[in-house]
Order: structure tokens, then C-alpha cells, then sequence
């Protein structure tokens, strides 16, 4: 943030006057303005993080005071607030229309205002302890457990977290496909398959679950994996979903709970016709029962 040193000076504010909320945040005068610099990570200046249903707010001020009238009985004293803010949204929504040929899916999301981009991206991996990742094609026995990561990077991780709301499969690359198995609804597992656990959700940037592999019967033997997220403040919110006594009503999943909410994918899994092994080609972005 910076200010004209020049309209400052006449309006009788000298540059050593001025700060932000933390009064050690000086401003440093650079090429006829005053420049103040600070962040969300070392150089806080006071800043405030806030949110409302819709943006995470951070604020902060310049401001100064000034007397014309120093060591006199009199004072004529002047003071500057100028206050300002940086928002960004909750929630976005993203979702790739093709299989690629890689690992992880990356999705690069571009806030409004262009002033933060954070990253989404879904890995299987073959343990419980994720320590190993698929190198290649992905294969497993059908009924084998795949366990699934989905991290978010660029944003800050002691301030918030994401919670998965969705995770569903479909024959297609299609996430609107009419043909799906849930996975994950209302943020917990889905009771109509048992082979479904959320080992982390809610706690960090960082979100676990697994299940076992399956085909869909009747339909196209590929199977496409897809999830929907958003951020949740930590401080104030409590962002961990409870699951103990959960209600799962199903809805459609394209209805105004999940138009703003982050959607990732890979797939397709594909069964190998003669020793029945689904291979995970590749990363990608109502329910009818799949053959398991």
C-alpha cells in the first residue's frame, strides 16, 4: 500500500509519522511515495483475518497522528485512519473435461482481482500411511483398497482448512454424469457402502479417505473419481465434519449447495479384461449400485 508523500506533507503528515495497525510498520519513502509493506506470514503488521459466508476477509489501516501545536497549553492536533481490506472467496468451482496421461491432477485457480492463485490436486496412493505414491499406471485387484489424498496449496495452512463436502464416481469424465456411486456425501462417508472411510477432513489442507476398487455394471467399464471442496476458516468455525449420527439424505449434487464449491477429478480406472486389474491411467477433474 502506498501514499503520496507529497499530499501527505501538505496535509501536515511527514512519512516518520505514519504506520499500520502494528505501530513497528513503518512506511518507507521510495520515488515521491510513502510504501508499507506487510503479509499473512512473518510481516503480519496487525492485520485482521476475518470471514463472512462468502469471503475471508484480511484489514488493516495507515494510520498517524499529528500536533501543530507541540509543548504549547494548546493542541491542534491531527490524526489520519485510512482503512482497507483484501478479500478473497471461500469458494470456487474448477473441473478438468479430459483424461491426462499423468499422475496427479493440478488445477490452477485464478482468484478475482488476480491477487492469490492456490492449487488442488487428487494422488492415489497403494498404503494406508500414503507414503506410496503410484509411479505409472495405477493397477489393483478389484475389491483392492486405493487410498486418495486431496491437498491444497497456495493458501495458509494455520488459518484454514478444506473439507471434502463430495466425493462420488462415474462411468464417464462427466461429473454431472447421470449414472454415479457416492462416495462421500454431506462430508461423511456414504452409509451404502461400507467399504468407505474419511481418515482426514476438516483438520488441514490436506484431506484423506479410501474405498475399494469397483466396476460399474452394466454401463462403460471405466470409472471416473470426483470431489468436491471448499476452505474453511479455522479460527471461530468449527470445520470438522461429525459423522457419529449422521443424517445422509441424498440429493442431486448440481443443486445451489455445490454450484461454488471446488470440484477435482481423475480417472478413468480401467478393468484388465483378462485378469479383472483396474488400471488408473490417468489423473482427470443417481446413484445406480456398481458392481463390486
Amino acid at each position: 500500500m502506498s501514499l503520496s508523500r507529497c499530499l501527505l506533507f501538505e496535509d501536515g503528515f511527514p512519512a516518520r509519522a505514519l504506520h499500520l495497525n502494528d505501530p513497528a510498520c513503518t512506511g518507507t519513502v521510495r520515488d515521491g511515495r510513502v510504501e508499507f509493506h506487510f503479509n499473512n506470514d512473518d510481516q503480519q503488521c496487525g492485520t485482521v483475518l476475518r470471514a463472512n459466508n462468502t469471503h475471508f476477509i484480511y484489514e488493516n489501516s495507515i494510520q498517524g497522528t499529528t500536533d501543530s501545536a507541540e509543548g504549547l497549553i494548546i493542541s491542534r492536533q491531527r490524526q489520519l485512519n485510512l482503512q482497507f481490506v483484501c478479500e478473497y472467496p471461500i469458494k470456487q468451482n474448477a473441473s478438468m473435461d479430459m483424461a491426462i496421461h499423468t499422475l496427479t491432477s493440478v488445477i490452477h485457480q485464478k482468484l478475482p482481482a488476480a491477487q492469490g492463485t492456490y492449487q488442488v490436486q487428487m494422488t492415489p496412493y497403494k498404503d494406508a500411511g500414503f507414503t506410496q505414491q503410484f509411479s505409472g499406471n495405477v493397477t489393483g485387484q478389484a475389491e483392492q483398497t486405493l487410498y486418495i489424498a486431496v491437498d491444497l496449496e497456495g493458501v495458509d495452512s494455520r488459518q484454514l482448512s478444506s473439507v471434502l463436502d463430495s466425493c462420488w464416481a462415474t462411468p464417464g469424465n462427466d461429473s454431472a454424469s447421470s449414472i454415479t456411486w457416492d462416495l462421500i456425501t454431506h462430508q461423511c462417508p456414504n452409509p451404502e457402502d461400507g467399504t468407505v472411510k474419511v481418515l482426514r477432513n476438516g483438520v488441514s489442507t490436506s484431506s484423506r479417505f479410501s474405498f475399494r476398487m469397483f466396476t460399474f455394471a452394466g454401463a462403460s467399464s471405466q470409472v471416473y473419481l470426483h470431489c468436491s471442496l471448499h476452505l474453511c476458516p479455522l479460527e471461530g468455525n468449527s470445520c470438522v465434519p461429525n459423522c457419529d449420527h449422521a443424517v445422509h439424505q441424498h440429493r442431486d449434487r448440481r443443486s445451489a449447495d455445490y454450484q461454488d464449491n471446488i470440484t477435482v477429478g481423475f480417472g478413468p480406472l480401467l478393468p484388465d479384461k483378462n485378469t479383472d486389474v483396474l488400471d488408473v491411467l490417468a489423473p482427470l477433474p443417481k446413484r445406480r449400485s456398481p458392481h463390486l
